[in-house]
């Protein structure tokens, strides 16, 4: 998959301004970051051009407020003046994560055709 191919599915997407504001050598490296933090988890023949946009997405927001440098540093829960939050799952988008899952599945309950001999 290509920086265009995933470029171009964000620019289609709704709710992507966070991304698609940044230019064009800001969007390749992040979609690049993005498809380095995937390979760490899954094995890259799983990683479509969906699930590295997700992940892009995933990571601009987090990074745009903040949350994902608290969530890289390990930091579980902090607080602010009448405020408290809490970070749970790792650096990788629920919605990336459910996407992968459901082709691992897939995967294995394929029916195969042989022959025998």
């Amino acid at each position: 998959m290509e920086f265009a191919e995933v470029d171009e599915y964000l620019h289609k997407l709704h709710y992507t301004d966070v991304y698609t504001t940044l230019d064009e050598e800001d969007r390749e490296r992040v979609v690049f970051t993005s498809k380095e933090m995937l390979k760490r988890h899954y094995d890259e023949d799983l990683l479509s051009t969906e699930a590295v946009a997700l992940q892009s997405i995933y990571l601009v927001e987090g990074e745009s407020e903040e949350f994902s440098k608290f969530k890289r540093h390990g930091v579980k829960s902090m607080g602010l003046s009448g405020m408290s939050f809490s970070f749970e799952g790792n650096n990788i988008s629920p919605e990336v994560v459910a996407l992968i899952e459901k082709q691992q599945v897939s995967k294995k309950t394929g029916a195969a055709v042989g022959r025998l001999f």
